[in-house]
């Protein structure tokens, strides 16, 4: 009984936190573009998306740098003047979202005067959850055609009050899972 008790309580902690790991990252690009060409990169002018992005000047900030620092590490350079390869954007947006939960469980174990024991609970009744979801998309542009050539996406969902510490290594962290598969290999 106790290693069913333990084996269950593995799972469960694992399912749980696999859960709140919740970076999801995914890209889509021009097929058949050769990357190879692209070397100089600057952000890019004029986007309409900058206007949103300064609401939140520290985020901004963070992202921006997350950015630079990922694309530096591929050895790509940064030009702030000249005609670079390729201009870099991004975009957030955060969406409230709701989730469901049909079943519920949780586990109890103990001990009392009158021995150990053990419980296992399962809920059937639907639960719901609201919770805010961030999307960060960033662009690839080739400057020659001005041609979005590559895009990553992440969702996750998103604490409303994290201190900065978190709040710049979560955008770290989610900048580097999305440019990992900058250029994408074939």
């Amino acid at each position: 009984m106790k290693s069913i008790i333990s084996s269950f309580m593995l799972a469960f902690i694992l399912i749980t936190l696999q859960a709140c790991s919740g970076i999801t990252v995914s890209q889509d690009y021009e097929q058949g573009y050769d990357f190879s060409k692209l070397k100089t990169f600057a952000w890019k002018p004029n986007d309409d998306s900058q206007k949103q992005n300064a609401a939140n000047e520290l985020i901004d900030k963070r992202i921006r740098k997350a950015i630079v620092t990922n694309l530096s590490a591929k050895q790509y350079k940064q030009i702030d003047s000249g005609k670079p390869d390729f201009y870099i954007s991004y975009h957030v947006t955060v969406k409230q979202k709701i989730r469901t939960d049909n079943v519920s469980g949780g586990v109890s174990i103990g001990r009392s005067s009158h021995g150990r024991y053990g419980s296992i609970g399962i809920g059937t009744g639907t639960q719901v959850h609201a919770y805010d979801q961030g999307t960060l998309l960033i662009d690839v542009t080739e400057v020659a055609n001005n041609k979005l050539v590559w895009r990553g996406i992440s969702t996750q969902a998103v604490a409303g009050h994290s201190d900065p510490q978190k709040s710049t290594a979560v955008i770290n962290e989610t900048v580097e899972k999305m440019l990992m598969q900058f250029p994408p290999t074939k």
